[in-house]
């Protein structure tokens, strides 16, 4: 004997939008392969700028209550001093990356001072264009 099983409307729902789901991940994942832009990227169709290729970013010095600023040589407070800006000095960035906090902030922005590359807290730097530097590629490793 034959027995025929009646599917209830709530499973021949679900089947469809697995069918109709299935669909649209096949449309648009070929999509995606050709190079379509993805939605969450607004760059698609544009050249990325690598911190490396990136305009560099000019600073001033503030808020050290003309103590100055020291240049470490990585974004550490105890790393070894490479340098010393005053007060109102310019500093020209090329990006930043996470290092020990300076009054909350964690930013350190990496730039050269009288021909040595070193890092300064971004807690007393202010940008003249409005904009800082963007993060560094490959941060520093502060294992010591």
């Amino acid at each position: 004997m034959f027995v025929s099983l009646r599917v209830g409307l709530f499973v021949r729902v679900l089947v469809v939008a697995a069918m109709v789901a299935a669909g649209l991940m096949l449309v648009l994942s070929s999509r995606a392969e050709q190079g379509a832009p993805q939605g969450g990227d607004r760059r698609a169709g544009t050249e990325q700028i690598q911190a490396s290729e990136a305009a560099e970013t000019r600073y001033r010095v503030s808020g050290t209550d003309g103590a100055g600023l020291n240049v470490r040589a990585c974004p550490d407070a105890d790393c070894v001093k490479v340098g010393w800006l005053d007060e109102g000095a310019p500093f020209v960035g090329t990006c930043w990356e996470p290092g020990t906090a300076v009054a909350s902030n964690t930013m350190w922005v990496s730039g050269t001072v009288d021909g040595r590359t070193g890092f300064v807290s971004a807690h007393y730097l202010r940008p003249e264009s409005g904009v800082g530097a963007p993060a560094c590629e490959d941060p520093v490793d502060l294992a010591r």
